[in-house]
């Protein structure tokens, strides 16, 4: 039980510390910045480039909602990462009940052990 205390607070630790250089853009949602984040703390982390400023910038490009009782909303976001002169876009999709939703399923497509993200990483050392 120790042990999983003790390997609890250092991973914490480890995304309070990287989260600390991460910039995300005020126009995602709150909830899907409680998404999103871990996973790019987990980005850094795996390229040992923890230290490096992210910017990370997200925009619908595309959204469709459909009308009546069981609505839905659908997006397309470009989410891009930015650190120094390195960047990459990502096109990420949600469909959820209501905006929040949607980009909230948009964030869980970004796969930080994709090969587009370790790329980028790699770009970063």
């Amino acid at each position: 039980m120790k042990r999983v205390l003790i390997t609890l607070a250092l991973l914490v630790t480890g995304l309070v510390a990287g989260a600390q250089n991460i910039t995300i853009g005020e126009e995602v949602p709150q909830a899907a910045v409680e998404v999103l984040q871990p996973r790019l703390v987990q980005l850094l982390q795996s390229g040992n480039v923890a230290e490096a400023p992210l910017q990370v910038e997200a925009r619908i490009v595309k959204q469709l909602e459909t009308p009546g009782s069981l609505s839905q909303v659908a997006v397309e976001i470009e989410l891009t990462l930015r650190s120094g002169e390195e960047s990459e876009t990502f096109l990420l999709k949600g469909v959820g009940e209501n905006e929040v939703d949607a980009w909230v399923r948009a964030m869980k497509q970004f796969l930080p052990r994709g090969k587009a993200a370790q790329g980028f990483v790699a770009r970063l050392k």
